[in-house]
């Protein structure tokens, strides 16, 4: 499954990247007329593995909302390696890489049920106010998430 791409490059001193894992099966909805994935569905699927992150991690959309902190996604990059198909299983594995600017760096690999990587690819997310003003220093909230994960309380 290793993939010898890496989009975020990891510093000395820095704490190793946070990492859940999730499964999901291709649904029908999702396939074209070969019965392969489109590709404009694993924008979704780079979602899927966010949530299950965030649930994993305390980092939900419901705690940003609570927080009155937005994240967009405001860079996407994907690289596919071979398709998924209607009726399949895979793993969508979603790491969060350290940074100490006001954004979340995620990575992520889709790994079939043979362990073949299938895709791989990252988003940059910047934070906002609700009203869409650009936040330039991290969060308080999320200042305290990262205190956390750098003293080692959110390795597994």
């Amino acid at each position: 499954m290793e993939s010898r791409k890496l989009y975020f490059e990891q510093g000395a001193g820095e704490p190793l990247p946070l990492v859940a894992s999730s499964e999901r099966r291709v649904r029908f909805e999702e396939v074209d007329v070969l019965g392969m994935v489109w590709h404009g569905r694993y924008p979704s699927y780079f979602e899927d593995g966010r949530i299950a992150f965030g649930d994993q991690y305390g980092l939900t959309y419901q705690r940003f909302m609570q927080e009155k902190t937005v994240a967009p996604v405001v860079q996407m990059h994907f690289d596919y390696k071979q398709p998924l198909r209607f009726d399949e299983t895979f793993t969508i594995t979603t790491a969060l890489h350290w940074t100490e600017a006001a954004r979340l760096n995620y990575s992520y690999k889709l790994v079939n049920s043979n362990d073949d990587l299938v895709a791989s690819g990252y988003t940059v997310q910047l934070f906002t106010s609700p009203d869409g003003t650009m936040l330039l220093f991290t969060p308080e909230w999320l200042k305290e998430f990262y205190a956390k994960w750098k003293e080692g309380s959110w390795q597994e």
